[in-house]
């Protein structure tokens, strides 16, 4: 004979319905957190991106800069004439191109704008030697100047 007023252990429909809310509440949770902590590394890792950009052509900038031994104007940027070649600069809107003696261009995303080239702070034509040259960026949403000095010897500009 089978003895049916025996209590098996098992939980109620109740206690597994909470169960099962709690743990609801605990993965929305957990999502929402990840979502907030992935968004935030995301977006810290496109600025590194930007920045590293704007800092590698800063530096390269600059030790072209220092080390040409003339610099010319051209029509859509600059020529620095080494002794191993020629480096380009084309400066456009959107991007900053860097030509190095027609074997390696690099590109460099951002907004130039009020671009000068100057000769003992006069403005200058194309084709004319420059030895300051400036423009802004926007870099992570904030206007940033770029200048560049050449302090050139009497021997370099007499030939």
């Amino acid at each position: 004979m089978i003895n049916l007023k025996k209590k098996i252990p098992a939980f109620t429909l109740m206690e597994v319905t909470i169960a099962m809310l709690i743990a609801a509440i605990a993965v929305a949770i957990t999502f929402t957190a990840y979502r907030i902590v992935s968004g935030s590394y995301i977006g810290f890792s496109k600025k590194q991106v930007e920045l590293a950009d704007v800092v590698r052509m800063d530096k390269l900038l600059k030790q072209d800069f220092m080390s040409a031994k003339n610099i010319l104007k051209s029509r859509t940027g600059i020529v620095m004439e080494m002794e191993e070649g020629r480096i380009r600069y084309e400066i456009d809107k959107g991007y900053v191109l860097r030509d190095q003696f027609s074997l390696r261009i690099d590109t460099f995303k951002m907004v130039a704008d009020n671009i000068e080239f100057l000769f003992e702070k006069n403005n200058v034509e194309e084709g004319y030697t420059v030895d300051q040259f400036g423009f802004e960026a926007v870099i992570l949403g904030q206007l940033m100047p770029f200048h560049y000095r050449k302090l050139y010897s009497a021997q370099d500009l007499f030939k």
